[in-house]
This record gives C-alpha cells, sequence and structure tokens, in this order.
C-alpha cells in the first residue's frame, strides 16, 4: 500500500482551516464547532513538527511564530497613508458637497458613507495574493514594520482567497472590541497597571508589543476599506471586490444618491453608534466612482473626494474642586481645573486644562463652579463655560470660590515666576526645577518625539526621585534591573518597557530634532530642519554627523531654510551651542540612537501661495494646525511660528491672542479658517 503524501494532507487541512478562518471571522457564520477546529489544528500540528522543511509563512500554525523584536524597523509606504479633511456640523458636510458638485460641474454625485472606525490605521501588503508585510501608519509617508504582530490576528488573511498578481495594498483600522477592552483593562488593574484610556490606546499598544504572542493575546479585529492595486469602478464595488477577497469590511456601509441621504445616515448613526460593540468617532463620506475621484484628486495629505463627519464632542457637567497649577517643560505655568470625576466620551476625567490666566478671567471660572467640559477623541479636557449659580429660596449655592490669580513662586521649586510684557505665558526661570525636567522628558518620549510607549508621568516622577534619570537621554542607559527594582514593576512590565525604550533607538530624524525641545521649535520647523540635514548629508548619515552640521550651521545658514526667520534662527544656534544641550547630544549619540533621513521633497509648484510667510493661530476645527502648514507648504508657502512685518497672511481661529493684534498692528492680511479653505480651493483650480 503506497505511503500517504504528507503534502498532500496538510494543503487539505490548511485550505479546511483557512475556510474555516474565514467564515468565523469574515462571514460571522462558522460551519464548524471549536472542537472540530482544534483537531485539525492539532493534526496541522503534528504533521509539521514531523517534518518543519513543510512549514510555510501562510500555515495557520504560524500565525504567533516570530520571536520577539527588539525594535520596529521604518518602512515607507509604497503609496502614502492621507489623512482626512473634517466636517464638524451639517454646514461643513453640505459645503464639501457643494464643492464636490462644482469640481465636477454635475448635480449628480452618489456617495459612499462608512463608519470612522476608533482604532490604529495600517497598512497590508499582498504580493501575489500572499500577506508580505504589515506596517503601521507612522506618519502618513514612513511607518513601523508590524508585520509579525499583524500576522497573529485572525480577521487578517495570510492569503487572499483569489490570487491578485503583483502587490495589493489594503488599508483598514485594527481595532479592539468593547469587551476585549474591558477584560484587558480588568487584568491590568489585577496587575497593578494603569488601565487603558480608550479602545484605540489599547490597540494601538497591542499592535506594538515587541513580543508577537502578547500581541495575540488582546484578541485584535480588523475592518478594511481601501486599497491601491486593484482595478474598480466605485468604492462600494471596491468594497464588495474586498470581501470576495476574504478580507473583512464593516457592514455598516450606505450608498447615498445625494447629500440628503448622507445626512439621515449621520442622523440615524448618531445615536445607534453607542449600540456597536467596537468604538466609532464619526462618518467616513467619499465620493463613489472612481473616475470622479481621480477628477477631484488630492491637497496636500487629504483627498479632496473624501471628509471625516467627526461626531460632536461629547458634554458633561461636573464641580471645579479645586484650580492648581502644572509647570511645563519650558516653565509655562498652566492653570488646571481639578474636577469631580465624571465620564466623558467613554473615559473618566478629573483634570481639565484653563490654558492660561487670560482663559481663566474669560469664562470666570472658581472653586465651587458647576461647570460644562468636553472631550472629542484624544483633545485634551477643557471647561468650555460656568454653569449659572442655582438658585434655591432666594439664596444662590454653591458658594464661588475667590477670583484665580497667578502665583508668585513656582508650586514646584519655589523658585520665581516670571511674566514678560506683552506676553500671555507666567514662567519658572529656574533652570533646574525638577517639573520642567520631567516635563521635558515627557516631551521627549510623545507621540512627536520619540514616541516610547508607557513612560508617564508616574514612571517619570520615580526615576527622577530615585537618580536614575536626569535629562532624556538618560532613558536609554536605563537596565532593566533597575526598572525592576522600581515601585509595582514586575519581570514582565520591566521587560516590556525595557524592550519599548531600546526599539526607540531607530527614528525619524525630524521627531528626533523636535523631540530636543528646541526653543521656538515646534513639529512644522523639527520637519523642516530635516529635510535641510537630509539635503546635506547621505541617507544613512549617523546622529554625530547631524549633530555635527547642525552645530556648525551660522544663523544665516539657519534662515535660508522656509520657515525659519531670525528670531528662531537664533533660538536654533543657541540651543546647538549651550554646553548642556551639546552634553545631552552626546549622550544620544553614545547610546546608538539612529536617525531615519527624509526622503528628498519633490519641487514646489508655483501658485498663489508661492514664497508666501504664513502664520497660524488660534484654534483650527477643519484640520490640525500641523496639517494646516504641510499643506500650505506643499503650496508653496513658508508656515512660521511668530508674526513679523515679513509675514504674509495670518489664518486666526477662535481663541487668537497676541499674534493677532500685532498682525493688525503690522497690517498684516488675516483671514479666519472659513477664507482660508476658500483660498485653498481657489488654489487648487
Amino acid at each position: 500500500m503506497p505511503t500517504p503524501d504528507p503534502r498532500k494532507r496538510l494543503a487539505e487541512l490548511r485550505e479546511q482551516l483557512e475556510t474555516a478562518n474565514y467564515e468565523y471571522y469574515i462571514l460571522d457564520a462558522p460551519t464548524i464547532d471549536d472542537f472540530a477546529y482544534d483537531a485539525l489544528l492539532r493534526e496541522l500540528q503534528d504533521l509539521e513538527t514531523k517534518d518543519p522543511a513543510l512549514v510555510t509563512p501562510e500555515s495557520p500554525t504560524q500565525r504567533v511564530g516570530a520571536p520577539p523584536s527588539n525594535r520596529f524597523a521604518p518602512v515607507e509606504h509604497a503609496h502614502p497613508m492621507l489623512s482626512l479633511s473634517n466636517a464638524f456640523d451639517e454646514t461643513d458636510v453640505r459645503a464639501f458637497d457643494q464643492r464636490i458638485r462644482k469640481a465636477l460641474r454635475r448635480e449628480d454625485v452618489g456617495y459612499v458613507c462608512e463608519l470612522k472606525i476608533d482604532g490604529l490605521a495600517i497598512d497590508l501588503a499582498y504580493v501575489d495574493g500572499r500577506f508580505s508585510q504589515g506596517a503601521t501608519r507612522g506618519d502618513g509617508f514612513v511607518g513601523e514594520d508590524v508585520t509579525a504582530n499583524l500576522r497573529t490576528i485572525k480577521s487578517i488573511p495570510l492569503t487572499l482567497r483569489e490570487t491578485v498578481p503583483g502587490r495589493v495594498d489594503i488599508r483598514g483600522e485594527v481595532y479592539l472590541p468593547t469587551a476585549a477592552f474591558e477584560a484587558t483593562n480588568r487584568e491590568r488593574l489585577e496587575r497593578e497597571e494603569a488601565p487603558f484610556a480608550n479602545p484605540r490606546n489599547a490597540a494601538a499598544g497591542a499592535v506594538r508589543q515587541l513580543d508577537p504572542a502578547q500581541t495575540a493575546k488582546r484578541n485584535l479585529a480588523i475592518w478594511v476599506y481601501s486599497a491601491a492595486g486593484l482595478a474598480v469602478e466605485s468604492q462600494h464595488a471596491l468594497l464588495a471586490r474586498l470581501r470576495v477577497l476574504g478580507l473583512r469590511t464593516n457592514p455598516n456601509v450606505r450608498q447615498a444618491k445625494d447629500i440628503e441621504a448622507v445626512l439621515a445616515f449621520i442622523a440615524e448613526w448618531a445615536t445607534k453608534r453607542h449600540d456597536l460593540d467596537y468604538g466609532t468617532d464619526g462618518i467616513v463620506i467619499k465620493v463613489d466612482r472612481v473616475a470622479d475621484q481621480d477628477v477631484l484628486g488630492f491637497v496636500s495629505r487629504s483627498p479632496r473626494w473624501a471628509v471625516a463627519y467627526k461626531f460632536p464632542a461629547e458634554q458633561a457637567t461636573t464641580t471645579v474642586e479645586d484650580i492648581k497649577v502644572s509647570v511645563g517643560r519650558t516653565g509655562v505655568l498652566t492653570p488646571v481645573a481639578w474636577l469631580a470625576p465624571v465620564l466623558v466620551g467613554g473615559t473618566t476625567v478629573r483634570r481639565a486644562t484653563l490654558h492660561n490666566l487670560d482663559e481663566v478671567k474669560r469664562l470666570d471660572v472658581r472653586v465651587g463652579d458647576r461647570v460644562i467640559i468636553q472631550r472629542a477623541g484624544d483633545v485634551i479636557p477643557e471647561v468650555v463655560r460656568v454653569e449659572p449659580p442655582l438658585v434655591r429660596k432666594g439664596r444662590r449655592t454653591p458658594t464661588r470660590g475667590p477670583e484665580f490669580t497667578m502665583p508668585e513662586r513656582c508650586p514646584v521649586c519655589d523658585g520665581p515666576v516670571e511674566h514678560r510684557e506683552g506676553e500671555v505665558a507666567y514662567r519658572c526661570v529656574n533652570s533646574i526645577c525638577p517639573a520642567k525636567t520631567g516635563q521635558r522628558i515627557g516631551h521627549f518620549v510623545s507621540r512627536g518625539g520619540f514616541d516610547i510607549e508607557g513612560v508617564g508621568s508616574a514612571l517619570v516622577e520615580q526615576l527622577q526621585s530615585r537618580s536614575l534619570v536626569t535629562d532624556p537621554a538618560d532613558l536609554f542607559f536605563l537596565t532593566k534591573e533597575q526598572l525592576l527594582g522600581l515601585d509595582r514593576f514586575a519581570e514582565k512590565s520591566a521587560t516590556n518597557i525595557y524592550e519599548r525604550i531600546q526599539s526607540a533607538k531607530q527614528r525619524p530624524l525630524a521627531r528626533i530634532i523636535n523631540a530636543l525641545g528646541i526653543p521656538q521649535v515646534g513639529w512644522s520647523t523639527s520637519e523642516d530642519l530635516a529635510q535641510w540635514v537630509a539635503a546635506k548629508l547621505p541617507a544613512d548619515a549617523s546622529l554625530a554627523q547631524v549633530f555635527d552640521l547642525l552645530r556648525g550651521a551660522s544663523v544665516e545658514d539657519l534662515q535660508s531654510i522656509g520657515g525659519v526667520g531670525a528670531k528662531v534662527a537664533d533660538a536654533i544656534s543657541g540651543h546647538f551651542a549651550d554646553a548642556a544641550e551639546i552634553a545631552l547630544m552626546d549622550k544620544l549619540v553614545r547610546a546608538d540612537v539612529v536617525p531615519v533621513l527624509p526622503a528628498a521633497k519633490a519641487e514646489t509648484p508655483a501658485g498663489p501661495f508661492a514664497g508666501k510667510s504664513i502664520v497660524f493661530t488660534g484654534t483650527l476645527e477643519r484640520r490640525s494646525r500641523e496639517d494646516a502648514e504641510a499643506l500650505v507648504r506643499t503650496l508653496g508657502a513658508k508656515p512660521t511660528g511668530s508674526v513679523s512685518a515679513k509675514t504674509d497672511l495670518l489664518v486666526a481661529g477662535p481663541g487668537a491672542g497676541t499674534k493677532l493684534e500685532k498682525a493688525k498692528q503690522l497690517g498684516v492680511k488675516v483671514v479666519d479658517e472659513e477664507g482660508f479653505e476658500a483660498m485653498l480651493i481657489a488654489a487648487q483650480r
């Protein structure tokens, strides 16, 4: 009797298991029970154990087969992962529709409405139908390679159900179902770890675990919504095609023949979303026909043919129990309302920023007041207004506290507080204030810097109190043994933090520059500096070479960089000449931090924004300030942080302060956000 060919049985088992996964995770209609599934999987594992040469990357047994990683390598996206412009109310949605109809020169425009999933955007690359690489969105152009972790998510197929020749990039949102989120937080509390603030943070943390086995325990899932490399005629046809290929698309999708149908979908889901077993924070509206999308094109990092409607910020009423002052990394004192705990947007809020003394006076907020607070997405909770005191039997209750005043001494170090004429800010001027150092480390590890998850204020305080960290660079020299000696740190938590710190040693240069905390230098200028450095150094330049170049740059050299004026150039030059900062940078070099230099930018097109100096101030509601600055930069403008006689345009949102006043004094052109959006549309014609 001939010996059975194990390869044939292996192929049968893999096909049966993949079909079962597809039915369970994609169709939500399993045809075999868990016992039968486990039996098939065990048989496959036994056959592969007997002959390891038969194991393939696509085998169902390999979903948790990679060893723990030391770091995530950067991945340049084959197609940029663009962000969406935002709409916040019906007026914004109708304005979007009006722009679309005007650009297409017809009235009959069809849309597709999709739920905006509250998770982590990722890219899945399939080559000839096989999953080859997965990456986070990152900055839209460069993300992090998290392939091994994504392979553990069972709703991500390792092979497509039809072979598609060449490369296809699938975009989707990895999320943590509500039940899994609650279970994860219960486990963290049992281990005396801080719970995740929301499912999005928990999903991001799970995807970026250094050990894929830990990711597998989180029960992550995915919804996919777009692709590059598939020939389709419409968005709804694309979603159907993705489903045929075995990918999981959200069922709550609707074609809309006009904007009235879009608004009806939004109204329907404003309340229904609370019944879902996952988080959604808005509705994505897309022009359906691909031919129309091609005509409409893109504006900087956003497609013109799509917009994200954001559900209104959730508000709640609570009581101000105290007003305290926090000290930032530059010494700026910020009043913060300490509140009676209240649930807002799925998160318990106990603090809300009051921004500055001018805002406190404008709101006239005092201890004992009942206040309305709001929090939307990742926005810091803020006080919207003070509720009028209740009147009971002719008496106003409760009793209001005294009017708030800024302290004359720093509440942390007791150093002197300075308030310069013409400035809103009050500052602690003590150079060794512990709060400034702690906040600087917080800035260093933040998402705009080295992005080290888990290194929060509580950990930083412990490290400072034990003299383990005196500056941000000291983090890279921590040992696992030192972390084990901290309060509430066991083997697992110490290992996780240690590995996250080590993995952060490779970062995009703009993030490294931003993390340094150079005065007057924010994200936009950090990107400008990184581009300037990249034009002068080889792509594999070391951090030492980068710092040497910046130390040797004259003020005139720096002013030649778009967006860098005299004041900013002086600040940069002074920072790189400061002995303490040089010591910090040298320490980063010794820690083997590796910069990823940006790719060269395409030539700036000519247009009405070309060569113009633009300043943004106040709160922008349609897009983030970073996106707005990136957008005008692609149109040839030079966004700067301060108003001067050389400024051509000030875009002023709500809350604009001294910059608006200075612009008026200098006769600088001022527009609000609506005016700015109109200018953008005109510039793209």
